[in-house]
């Protein structure tokens, strides 16, 4: 049978893929991975698991690919936003989340599994924190360029100071993931990067105590 076009002008391979990863998504979130089975998925998109396995080789592949998808809006940024702006509304996206929906909890569990399965490892690397890096990476970039940081800023550090501590409070609880977090973690960052600070006699290095021989 021929692929053909459907009602609303997309191809029925396309619909169906997308159907697929929708599928695959809302399993996750409800049930995590041991829910999002290959026979659970194909059953939810109304395709056969042959149509699952055309796209992906294995069903934590599918599964990882859903779930993302179902929370790939929360890397956007709005148009025209400030530096400070943009960081802080990725942020607020992220804490919302790990904190308000199911991803948190699922992120620890697939973190852990990431211990034991490869795949899982590099699902997570590949489809959950490189994009989110991309994106952040882009505005880092974009303020190096217009003179907003220090030349000599490391943006893969900066990357790390912004976003490590969400991942540190959702898996230990030593703390929470306030609202207040996102502002305090963009402010310090700035204001540590800002052309300012280069040169600052305050910014020294690890040494002997103040006053010491």
């Amino acid at each position: 049978m021929s692929v053909g076009i459907g009602a609303r002008g997309r191809p029925r391979s396309e619909r169906a893929r997308t159907a697929i990863l929708e599928a695959a998504g809302e399993l996750m979130l409800s049930g995590g991975l041991r829910a999002a089975t290959v026979d659970g998925i194909a059953a939810r998109a109304g395709v056969s698991k042959a149509t699952v396995y055309r796209w992906w080789p294995s069903r934590g592949a599918v599964a990882l690919d859903g779930f993302l998808h179902q929370v790939e809006d929360t890397i956007q940024v709005p148009d025209g936003a400030s530096t400070h702006d943009a960081l802080v509304h990725q942020l607020r996206a992220l804490v919302g989340l790990l904190r308000d929906t199911p991803s948190g909890p699922l992120l620890r569990a697939l973190t852990a599994q990431a211990e034991s399965e490869p795949e899982v490892a590099a699902a997570l690397r590949d489809q959950w924190l490189a994009p989110r890096r991309a994106a952040t990476v882009a505005i880092l970039e974009r303020a190096l360029a217009a003179g907003e940081l220090r030349p000599d800023a490391d943006i893969s550090v900066a990357l790390d100071q912004l976003f490590a501590p969400l991942y540190h409070r959702l898996h230990y609880g030593h703390e929470p993931l306030t609202d207040e977090l996102p502002e305090l973690l963009v402010t310090q960052l700035m204001r540590g990067l800002s052309p300012e600070s280069q040169g600052d006699p305050r910014r020294t290095t690890v040494g002997a105590p103040s006053g010491s021989a």
